[in-house]
């Protein structure tokens, strides 16, 4: 067992491959290893490394179980301070809340290969499962959020209305871009004080991303003013608006998804996107189907596959939710350009 934990050290710092392995480990060995602790370690790392950068802009929530969960957002009492004459009382104040719920669900799928693949391809297939699994299960995740922001005719009315301020039409440039950000400064809290966003999100399609760079990379900004007077200055937007490109956005979104884009605030300031995952099930798992054959010359490999057909199957679960929490500090274009 020692030659087994040296090879296996030696495997997560990527010193030696599967066929090396393979070619040093009995088969009492290779089941406890490919489907145990190696390959849900494998799952997890690549989970880990697939981008998730949609993780900045959402509010991750752990939760005990499936049931739905409530949170109160609590507002009040840190507006401006009344005038106090003398000898007058002081004046109380009310709290107010919201309310906002989400659950977790169950997601995950089978995947399946026969002993004869497996043969043939030299344990390289084992090798991807965990790869793809991961994506997958941050795919999920992502869908999750992003169907959140849109549906299949737009912005998402549940979040964006122009009665609130938040939904507009202008193309993605500097002056669209400015004009979200002076949209978002008008909103208040359930009490009419302002709210202070340190940092904002700005999620386009990848049909946007060029666009987007450039007025985020830019050197120098150009203002017009209404007399027609020029201003340069340096692009301060830059430190303020941190970029995502959403592929989602556009298939989820057929009506205008590829010229539609989205601001929201840090989650630091406002919690408006919330991720939720159950606790001590954070990551995604995987699993082997049982086998159920036994070799009559003794021994029970999980590779010799079913009883009845010889195939060998894996299952990946991955438990998350989302859910909106407040619109206030977002604002959505549908890019139409009026």
């Amino acid at each position: 067992m020692s030659v087994f934990r040296d090879l296996f050290e030696d495997i997560k710092k990527d010193e030696v491959g599967v066929r090396s392995l393979a070619e040093n480990i009995t088969t009492d060995d290779l089941p406890s290893l490919l489907t145990g602790m190696a390959l849900d370690r494998a799952l997890v790392k690549a989970y880990r490394e697939y981008p998730a950068d949609y993780e900045q802009y959402v509010n991750i929530e752990l939760v005990r179980d499936f049931r739905v969960v409530d949170r109160i957002s609590e507002y009040g009492g840190d507006g401006a301070l009344d005038l106090v004459d003398q000898q007058a009382p002081y004046q109380y104040t009310t709290l107010g809340e919201d309310k906002y719920s989400f659950a977790v669900a169950k997601y995950g799928r089978k995947l399946g290969f026969s002993f004869e693949s497996l043969t043939n391809d030299d344990l390289s297939a084992l090798r991807r499962i965990p790869e793809k699994f991961a994506r997958a299960a941050r795919r999920t995740e992502l869908k999750l959020i992003t169907s959140l922001l849109c549906d299949a005719s737009g912005p998402n009315s549940n979040l964006f209305t122009s009665g609130r301020g938040n939904l507009g039409s202008a193309v993605l440039d500097v002056d669209g871009l400015n004009g979200a950000l002076s949209a978002i400064g008008e909103q208040t809290d359930p009490n009419g004080e302002p709210f202070f966003v340190s940092r904002f999100h700005l999620i386009v399609p990848p049909s946007l991303e060029v666009k987007a760079r450039s007025i985020l990379e830019a050197i120098e900004l150009l203002y017009v003013d209404e007399d027609e007077v020029n201003y340069r200055t340096n692009n301060w937007v830059k430190n303020k608006v941190v970029l995502h490109v959403n592929p989602y956005l556009s298939v989820i979104n057929t009506t205008n998804g590829t010229t539609a884009w989205y601001v929201l605030p840090d989650p630091a300031d406002i919690y408006c996107v919330v991720l939720a995952r159950l606790r001590g099930h954070e990551e995604p798992e995987i699993f082997m189907k049982n086998p159920n054959a036994i070799k009559i010359g003794g021994g029970q490999d999980p590779f010799n596959g079913d009883f009845d057909n010889d195939s060998i199957e894996y299952k990946v679960r991955h438990i998350c939710g989302a859910a909106l929490a407040d619109w206030r500090g977002t604002y959505a274009s549908t890019g139409a350009g009026a």
